[in-house]
């Protein structure tokens, strides 16, 4: 039985799905802590016309002490198109994505963090991505 790479994802994020209880806005707009896959987490954004995912590896599960995770963002479109390709959102293959590397800044949930992000494998973007939870109140002195 073939099962397509959007089905088997929609699959694995069906058993995997974590509570959307991390929020957070950003000078980039509303991240939300979507779910899990294996030892990825998987933040959505964007809107419902142009929707992004963001893949963090080895964040999943991890909920005090984080620390900096390496990972990549994908949309339907953006500014410059990779020559490789990458699931995106609901798990299609994308030419539109980047590197995202994200550093938590207070050691306690919910935290504040900051990413760097690229287009494709180039060099980071000047503004970086920063983010403050939006449930909760925002830590003092972490």
């Amino acid at each position: 039985m073939l099962i397509s790479r959007t089905g088997l994802l929609a699959l694995m994020l069906a058993g995997n799905i974590a509570v959307a209880d991390e929020i957070w806005d950003s000078n980039s707009g509303q991240i939300v802590y979507e779910a899990e896959m294996g030892p990825t987490a998987v933040w959505t954004y964007g809107t419902p016309q142009e929707p992004g995912v963001i893949y963090l590896l080895g964040l999943a599960k991890v909920y005090e002490n984080r620390g900096s995770y390496t990972g990549y963002w994908a949309k339907n479109t953006a500014r410059e198109k990779c020559d490789t390709v990458r699931p995106g959102v609901q798990g299609q293959m994308t030419p539109y994505w980047g590197r995202f590397n994200v550093t938590f800044i207070d050691k306690n949930f919910p935290s504040r963090w900051e990413a760097t992000w690229s287009y494709c494998d180039g060099e980071d973007q000047p503004l970086k991505v920063e983010a403050k939870p939006r449930l909760g109140t925002q830590p003092q002195g972490n």
